[in-house]
């Protein structure tokens, strides 16, 4: 049985997604979870701490699938397959990635969000491949990954848009001072292998490790092909 917690979530995510121009008042939220409003206090003290579990809940459905990446070792690379993933989650939960961003851009998911993307700026800086300080990279990457999410909304564009590739590269050849030029073959196949390892859905767990490896093949054949021509 859903406790009432979840229930209050789910009906303020369903809420929001419905209406995302206003917020929902104390007793939509507490007759759309078919909850009396002493629940709604008790389980999280005011509507604002609803809203942060509701961001808390969609930033650990983004870190899961980011957590799933397939590493190659390549660290722009990786780096670039993450930003990938960040505007596809952007353009899949508009709304929730608008709250993430916006008004709760203070909760704790947000943070945990920030102190993953610094992790790996430092790995990029320690291996010599960042050109300019981590803060500035952080605050750069942040702010071009929310405006390409915001514009491709705006404009119902798809995640895989050339606007998106464009500033994908923009950001790395600003960050790195490489040329930003990834395999396409070798991202779709990452991206695939994230999104099986985040979800059971459509396949048997034999039939989804099976695709899986198929995919790994797929993505460290195209990097060994790169590698060569690049001797």
């Amino acid at each position: 049985m859903t406790s009432g917690r979840d229930r209050l979530i789910e009906a303020a995510t369903r809420l929001l997604t419905e209406s995302p121009d206003r917020e929902p008042s104390n007793r939509e939220l507490c007759d759309a979870a078919g909850v009396a409003a002493p629940s709604l206090y008790h389980h999280f003290g005011t509507k604002e701490g609803l809203l942060d579990a509701v961001v808390d809940r969609a930033f650990g459905a983004y870190l899961k699938r980011k957590r799933g990446m397939l590493r190659t070792g390549d660290l722009v690379a990786d780096f670039a397959a993450g930003w990938d993933l960040h505007i596809e989650f952007g353009v899949q939960n508009p709304v929730l990635y608008a709250l993430m961003y916006g008004t709760r851009a203070t909760s704790s998911a947000a943070r945990t969000a920030d102190d993953r993307l610094r992790k790996a700026l430092h790995g990029l800086r320690d291996a010599g491949l960042l050109r300019i300080d981590v803060d500035t990279a952080a605050a750069m990457t942040t702010a071009m990954a929310v405006g390409c999410v915001t514009q491709l909304n705006r404009e119902r564009r798809r995640a895989d848009d050339p606007f998106a590739t464009a500033m994908r590269s923009t950001l790395l050849e600003t960050v790195t001072g490489l040329p930003a030029s990834p395999s396409e073959p070798e991202f779709a196949a990452r991206a695939l292998v994230a999104h099986l390892e985040a979800t059971s859905e459509g396949f048997t767990a034999p039939e989804r490790a099976l695709f899986q490896q198929w995919l790994r093949t797929i993505a460290d054949t195209t990097r060994t092909v790169q590698d060569g021509q690049h001797q």
